[in-house]
């Protein structure tokens, strides 16, 4: 429930408050049964089988008060100011830190309505100063199967069966001991200060925006590692900081040529990077997260190139700690620290052996173009969309289909780029029976792509008909358009790799191209 306030007859001044509380709860419950011995396929239901049966069951809670506020004010159109604020309480924390206070303030100036810029009036359509500071809390932990942990700050002990101990084919339940909860697990606080600016000129034809961003994420809720001597798993804590600094650019430019042709564009650009600002990582091991860290950093092998004769592998430092029998045809990594073996080291980074930063797996410079041009009663628009640069490396699981001979099928790349006598210098190094399967496509930076793209997302082209033509056979509008997605790409990326399909290079089906042929009609 909420109730808002304008104050009346305040002349030059504008004053507008709002207030409200409120409050959630919810309920979870599951409920699963298992038998595996039907008495008869044609019956599927539990009370149709016989043998062992088991059930699953689960109830969980949570509820959420809180209190929030606005106020608005404004002097002449020209000084603005917005101020907001939550205080929220949530039953996922400890009593002592279920209470989180969450305020934010932005202003802004139009310098376009200040008399001193009345002699611009004839092209400066509006330019605004606009600045902001604001806080938003966060609560939800995720297991690692990405559902939600209700109960983080309480200690709670499992329970199952096991059919492994003695027990005449039965199953003997057991309680598992309770694992570790924070005593001091509270609220994630996302910090965003912004300061942007917006200009409008020429009779509204060219408008302009510019923001500049920093966002720091305060006690990240997260899972840590301690070391195993511990005997049980980490708790969920409040374990690190986050920060973010970005900016994004918009502009719109829209004419007419004429009394028949209208056409617009609209451009936007994008970039921000992420560094780690605060965890407890004292080894400073990079299979973690640590103070300096750019999330999306690539951790790999440098590529000398492949071995091209048997006295090349014999001369070149030891490769053993990473496979077995090198050969002609095998990739040949550098030995970056000069001690003869090639080698992770112990995995920190005071030692990270011959690794090192190949690349980073972050979007940057995110981009989208839409130009619109229209004669008469005909309508082309355009959308394409891109990112000028980001780097990725294919994961090497079993069957993924990006590297030869490691998936349960055969791409016609496979043959053709994959290294023989008759092509030594392929990209991919030579295929080898061998139980050894992994040692050419360690992560390392021959592999890493170049994952920027520019794709044409949609075109549509569309004909109103003439409203006397639509009129006349009882229609009050009628549009006529085809359309096609994802008519056209361009990346660096190596075949078959989509640059919009990086979660997972098992997939059979890329981006499909799509063509629509319809029509909207309006009674």
């Amino acid at each position: 429930t909420y109730a808002e306030y304008t104050v009346p007859g305040l002349a030059d001044h504008y004053l507008r408050l709002m207030s409200g509380f409120n409050q959630e709860w919810g309920r979870n419950t599951y409920f699963s049964g298992q038998a595996n011995s039907l008495i008869t396929p044609l019956v599927t239901d539990l009370n149709a089988t016989t043998g062992t049966q088991q059930t699953w069951g689960s109830k969980s809670a949570r509820s959420l008060r809180g209190v929030f506020y606005r106020l608005n004010y404004s002097y002449k159109d020209r000084y603005l100011l917005e101020a907001n604020g939550r205080y929220d309480g949530t039953s996922r924390f400890p009593e002592d830190d279920r209470f989180g206070f969450f305020p934010s303030v932005s202003v802004g100036w139009r310098i376009s309505n200040e008399s001193f810029m009345a002699s611009t009036s004839d092209w400066l359509d509006n330019l605004k100063l606009r600045a902001s500071y604001g806080t938003l809390g966060n609560q939800v932990i995720l297991f690692d199967n990405g559902s939600q942990n209700y109960y983080p700050s309480i200690a709670t002990m499992g329970i199952g069966s096991s059919p492994y101990m003695m027990s005449a084919g039965g199953r003997i339940p057991y309680v598992s001991p309770a694992g570790l909860v924070s005593p001091s697990l509270t609220w994630e606080t996302v910090v965003t200060k912004n300061i942007g600016l917006d200009v409008m000129i020429l009779n509204q034809r060219l408008d302009f925006s510019f923001d500049m961003y920093q966002r720091d994420t305060q006690d990240m809720l997260m899972d840590v590692d301690f070391p195993s001597l511990l005997g049980t798993d980490a708790p969920q804590t409040n374990a690190a900081d986050l920060r973010t600094t970005g900016w994004e650019i918009s502009a719109t430019w829209r004419d007419r040529i004429g009394q028949d042709w209208m056409y617009s564009i609209q451009l936007a650009l994008s970039d921000n990077k992420s560094e780690i600002t605060e965890y407890d990582n004292p080894t400073g091991a990079i299979s973690e997260y640590y103070i300096g860290q750019e999330i999306g950093e690539i951790w790999g092998y440098e590529t000398v190139g492949i071995f091209q004769t048997p006295e090349e592998v014999a001369q070149h430092a030891d490769q053993s700690r990473l496979g077995a029998n090198w050969r002609e045809g095998d990739i040949k990594y550098a030995d970056l620290n000069g001690d003869g073996i090639i080698d992770s080291g112990s995995g920190t980074l005071d030692d990270p052996g011959d690794r090192k930063i190949i690349g980073y797996n972050r979007d940057r410079y995110a981009f989208g173009i839409n130009p619109d041009v229209q004669y008469k009663n005909f309508t082309l628009s355009l959308f394409f969309q891109g990112r000028l640069k980001r780097d990725y490396l294919p994961p090497n699981g079993n069957w993924n289909a990006f590297y030869p001979f490691n998936a349960g099928h055969i791409e016609k790349l496979y043959l053709t780029d994959t290294s023989s006598p008759e092509n030594p210098d392929a990209y991919f190094a030579a295929p080898h029976i061998s139980t050894n399967t992994k040692k050419n496509i360690h992560p390392q930076s021959r592999y890493v792509q170049d994952a920027s793209y520019i794709r044409l997302k949609n075109i549509t082209l569309s004909y109103w008909l003439p409203d006397n033509v639509a009129n006349s056979v009882g229609m009050s509008r009628a549009q006529v358009y085809v359309s096609g997605m994802n008519l056209w790409e361009a990346t660096g990326m190596h075949a078959p790799l989509d640059p919009e399909q990086t979660q997972s290079v098992t997939q059979e089906y890329y981006f499909d191209r799509v063509y629509t042929l319809g029509v909207k009609v309006t009674f």
